[in-house]
């Protein structure tokens, strides 16, 4: 290549830029140069010419289809929303008026079965069996299960009692086996998490009564990173709700 190839290459590339970086700083050029702007052409994907306003309207037309997927997308997480909210109001009110527990864990299991969908439901509990006033640790369709904040299979699904943010994910056989009892022949495969964790300022404030947990045979339903704000309240509430039962710092 002649040196003075390579300057005509050299000069080429600082035109263009340069007009490139004029037109960005003089937006409108055009607007009084119309037979120039007719006449100019670009290439469309398709391979053929077109001018410049027409691949402005493609363009614009494009990013007008992207926007109407986003709001439409938007609208049907507005909507979802909305439905979850009617259903909570409806379990928040059934649970103001249950104090009883046995009564109160059947609500809860039949609320999250039949206006959540939930295909599972287990209820971990820190807590002495003996000082719960349960006939059976199997409530409906919910098992209760007591167990020590130093139980090693338990702990393989993580420290639940020192967070308060929902866990959601797929999980082994093994790790199901720790929340369901009959997890093999469920087919449950994603599981949300609900530590049930005391707030406030007291002396019980950041103690974990235990863990709610909801199954779901759809491993994308609960997977890592779903949004759990609404999981974190349903928890709290719960929470709430089984304190009076529960002695705070009381293992098994």
């Amino acid at each position: 290549m002649s040196v003075q190839q390579n300057q005509d290459d050299e000069v080429s590339t600082i035109d263009d830029k340069a007009v490139a970086e004029y037109l960005a700083a003089h937006s409108g050029f055009f607007n009084d140069r119309d037979e120039l702007l007719a006449n100019m052409v670009v290439t469309h994907t398709t391979g053929a010419s077109v001018s410049l306003i027409e691949r402005q309207v493609v363009i614009l037309r494009e990013q007008n289809g992207g926007y109407q997927q986003q709001l439409a997308e938007l609208v049907d997480v507005a909507r979802v929303n909305d439905v979850l909210m009617v259903k909570l109001q409806k379990l928040v009110l059934a649970l103001l008026e249950t104090n009883e527990l046995e009564a109160l864990l059947m609500l809860i299991q039949q609320s999250l079965k039949d206006d959540f969908n939930a295909d599972g439901v287990a209820l971990c509990l820190f807590a002495d069996p003996a000082s719960l006033s349960l006939e059976s640790d199997l409530i409906g369709d919910l098992q209760v299960r007591f167990v020590s904040r130093e139980d090693k299979q338990f702990k393989k699904l993580g420290d639940l009692t020192k967070g308060a943010e929902p866990a959601c994910g797929v999980l082994t056989d093994a790790e199901l086996a720790c929340l369901f009892d009959d997890a093999p022949a469920s087919g449950i495969r994603s599981v949300a998490q609900l530590p049930l964790m005391m707030d406030g300022h007291g002396a019980s404030a950041g103690v974990s009564l235990g863990v709610l947990a909801i199954g779901s045979k759809d491993a994308g339903r609960f997977c890592a990173g779903v949004g759990t704000v609404f999981l974190k309240y349903l928890g709290a509430l719960i929470t709430r709700k089984l304190r009076p039962h529960l002695s705070v710092g009381e293992d098994v």
